[in-house]
């Protein structure tokens, strides 16, 4: 099994791949989205409450599900998770990954845990970023993982696991209704909801770009443009829709 080290090492050359620095907040699905030189596809879908996403490779090409009914920082991390999977573990087909955090998984699913966390939060960034810290009440943890955009549950174990926070905060912290909580503090719950119905079945990346690319060519008609992007839940490309539905031509 890979040693922490070498796992934050890892996520600092991915890091390094996307053009970011080891200390900033991480945009990943951007990040992923944009990166043309591998062909991922990432489809968000509500699965099973028991997973939190899934991913496949054929050749070279990629897609990663994401679970939609979970909140929006927990999707960011299962989205490193399964870069994990498809960058750094070998003769990868299909791996499908549980809820879990924690001790009760395989070491494969520890590594990709802990990969992930390191890839939203390097060690390096977690360390200066206590620096400026008194503590860690409630507020500062809430405050940590809006900054980092890292979800509730994944925060507290990283910080238990690097002893800024004893048992009893752990335990006491993840009994508290973040939501209401971060709200409270000012911020939006955003991180801690899951998609919108809009967005709970979606596509983005690399088979937008080739359904677009070769409808441009020619090689489909315009019919068949509109029932590969319907396929992968794009209607508002389709009817020309914006986020909010509203025709983008008004």
């Amino acid at each position: 099994m890979r040693q922490n080290i070498e796992l934050n090492s890892l996520a600092l050359k991915t890091r390094k791949i996307f053009g970011e620095d080891i200390y900033s907040p991480l945009d990943v699905f951007a990040s992923v989205n944009g990166w043309k030189e591998k062909k991922i596809t990432i489809v968000y879908y509500p699965l099973s409450s028991r997973v939190s996403g899934m991913c496949t490779k054929v050749n070279n090409h990629i897609v990663i599900c994401i679970n939609s009914g979970t909140s929006y920082g927990r999707q960011r991390f299962t989205l490193a998770h399964e870069l994990y999977h498809i960058l750094y573990e070998d003769n990868l087909q299909r791996v499908i990954c549980d809820m879990k955090l924690g001790d009760d998984k395989s070491d494969s699913e520890k590594e990709a845990d802990m990969f992930a966390s390191y890839l939203l939060v390097p060690y390096d960034a977690l360390q200066q970023y206590a620096e400026k810290k008194n503590g860690w009440e409630l507020e500062d943890v809430i405050e940590a993982e809006q900054f980092f955009q890292i979800s509730h549950k994944a925060m507290l174990l990283r910080l238990f696991t690097e002893n800024y926070i004893s048992r009893e905060k752990f335990e006491e912290y993840q009994k508290i209704g973040v939501t209401r909580e971060a709200i409270k503090l000012g911020y939006s719950g955003e991180l801690y909801t899951r998609s919108s119905e809009d967005k709970s079945y979606f596509t983005t990346g690399e088979y937008i770009r080739k359904v677009e690319l070769i409808s441009e060519k020619e090689l489909i008609s315009n019919g068949k443009r509109e029932e590969m992007l319907l396929d992968a839940f794009r209607a508002d490309i389709v009817y020309n829709l914006n986020e909010e539905g509203m025709d983008m031509n008004d």
